[in-house]
Parts: C-alpha cells; sequence; structure tokens
C-alpha cells in the first residue's frame, strides 16, 4: 500500500486549533491520499516467493529439515505407512534394533496412544559425508497440542532427545540408525 502523508503541521496557520476543532479533540495531524495499492494475498504471495527463493529447496540441509517434519506429520496422523517408509532397509541401533523390530514399535506406539501430539526442536545437522548425515532433535510427546517450549514445564508429556544417523539413497533420506535417552527442557528451548 502506498501512502503519502501530509502533516497539517506543516501547513502555515494563524489558528491553534486547524480544522476547527474543539481544545478536546485530538488535532488532525495526517491526511492521507491513497495511491493504487495491491491486494493482500498479491503482497503476501509476493513475499512468500521471495523467501522460498532465497533458500535453496534441494539443499541437504532442506531435506533432512523435511524429513523430520514430515515424520511429525506421520506421527500426528498415527500414520504406520509413513513412519515406516522412513527407515532405512539396512536400519540397526545398540539395542539391537532392526527396522522389522522399529516398526513393530511404531505399530505399539500407534496403538497405545489414541491421541499424538509432538513439539519438536531440531538441535543439530552434520555431514559426515555427502550422503550422510546426523541429527540430534528434541521431541515431546504428548496426548494434546502443545504450541511452545514454555508450555512443557506445566504439561505431562514424554521429553526425549533422539541422535539420528541418516543415509541418502536415490535422492531420499532415511534413517539408518537412532539413539534416544530421555531429555530435559533445557533441550528445547
Amino acid at each position: 500500500m502506498f501512502l503519502l502523508r501530509v502533516s497539517m503541521m506543516d501547513r502555515p496557520s494563524a489558528d491553534c486549533n486547524p480544522g476547527g476543532r474543539g481544545p478536546w479533540e485530538p488535532p488532525l495531524r495526517t491526511v492521507i491520499r491513497n495511491r493504487p495499492q495491491l491486494p493482500v494475498w498479491a503482497v503476501m504471495t509476493l513475499t512468500l516467493l521471495l523467501i522460498a527463493c532465497s533458500r535453496d529447496a534441494t539443499s541437504p540441509e532442506t531435506q533432512i529439515r523435511e524429513l523430520i517434519a514430515q515424520a511429525q506429520i506421520a506421527a500426528e496422523a498415527r500414520d504406520a505407512a509413513s513412519l515406516r517408509a522412513l527407515i532405512a532397509d539396512d536400519y540397526a541401533d545398540d539395542q539391537g534394533n532392526n527396522r522389522k523390530a522399529m516398526e513393530s514399535l511404531i505399530r505399539l506406539h500407534i496403538l497405545r496412544n489414541q491421541s499424538i501430539h509432538l513439539f519438536t526442536r531440531i538441535r543439530d545437522i552434520a555431514f559426515l559425508q555427502p550422503d550422510r548425515a546426523t541429527v540430534r532433535v528434541a521431541a515431546a510427546m504428548a496426548g494434546r497440542p502443545v504450541v511452545s517450549a514454555s508450555e512443557l514445564a506445566g504439561m505431562n508429556a514424554d521429553l526425549y532427545r533422539f541422535d539420528l544417523e541418516l543415509v541418502r539413497r536415490g535422492g531420499s533420506w532415511r534413517v539408518q540408525r537412532a539413539v534416544w535417552e530421555p531429555a530435559g527442557l533445557d533441550d528445547f528451548l
């Protein structure tokens, strides 16, 4: 929106009360003349396009952030198939879990929890090789929505810190290994 502001104080006037307003009414200080303006939706669309174009949407970091977001959406939707698709075929961890065991853990968690809400913070992303990365994610798992980290203090939520090893095959990132442990509130700040 383009505006032209003209201050009434810039105009010479012998009257201390421009516009004939009473002393109890605030003086008119600004006259606004409208010029042609873009609709709000157009301004917002242009802004979003500029933001989107300023980042490399195909960068490995962006892809990994999208993977974490996809996992959160799938978990909250209780979509076991989408979560299974994020696990590498050769998954193995220190607890002796393989891909099949992780699929069973996912099904069990979905069956036990009728309502799943996650609040996540990506703490770190590091690239060991072009197709291998580690990610540290703090995740709060609750039965009701969590909007901010400050809500976690008074909420009954399970707090975990996940250290994930990711591998990219065929252009898609998958979890190849995971280690998790209880987290504290400071992991979310």
